[in-house]
């Protein structure tokens, strides 16, 4: 995922938790890059070598964040989500992360769909409450972030998240170790 700093999630609470559905994710506000994900053996220092090397092959990025959109996941199953860029970019870390982590990642589940970068406002909402938060896009809503860090999170089923390793781009430094208090906004 990209963390996002905390004073744009400041911006984002500010302007959206008042909406009925909204909320904050126990990990903070972000970009799913890949995931979730769990290792599906022990052995995890090459895939971990080369997300690495993927990493240091991108340059950091700047991140738009504008808009306000919805997955129609079924009959009042909605997520509400801000729209973030550049998309582009954003596709060819989430190859070069997904190549990275190649088999030794077991992907909980497959996603439907071309990849979209987003950070969620709210999940699983009945229509009603995502016509609420939908409100909220006739007023324009425009961020912009630095994005220098991937960080890398395991999520088994039915458990939380839990923060491994925060791989710097554009630099082949030795990936950092992330704690739950670093994660916790």
């Amino acid at each position: 995922m990209l963390p996002l700093p905390r004073a744009i999630e400041v911006a984002i609470e500010d302007r959206f938790l008042p909406s009925i559905g909204a909320s904050r994710p126990a990990m903070g506000y972000h970009i799913s890059v890949v995931g979730p994900f769990y290792w599906a053996g022990d052995e995890r220092r090459p895939a971990l070598a080369r997300l690495r090397e993927a990493c240091a092959e991108m340059s950091p990025l700047r991140i738009i964040a504008q808009g306000i959109d919805v997955f129609e996941n079924g009959p009042d199953d909605c997520a509400v989500f801000v729209s973030v860029g550049p998309v582009a970019r954003l596709q060819r870390l989430r190859r070069h992360a997904l190549r990275a982590l190649g088999d030794g990642a077991k992907m909980q589940y497959e996603r439907l769909g071309p990849f979209r970068p987003h950070i969620t406002l709210g999940l699983n909402l009945p229509s009603r409450v995502r016509d609420g938060l939908l409100k909220h896009a006739t007023q324009p809503f425009r961020v912009q972030f630095p994005a220098s860090e991937l960080w890398l999170m395991e999520q088994r089923p039915q458990s939380p998240w839990q923060p491994l390793l925060a791989f710097a781009l554009g630099t082949d430094a030795a990936p950092r170790a992330l704690d739950v208090e670093q994660n916790d906004g």
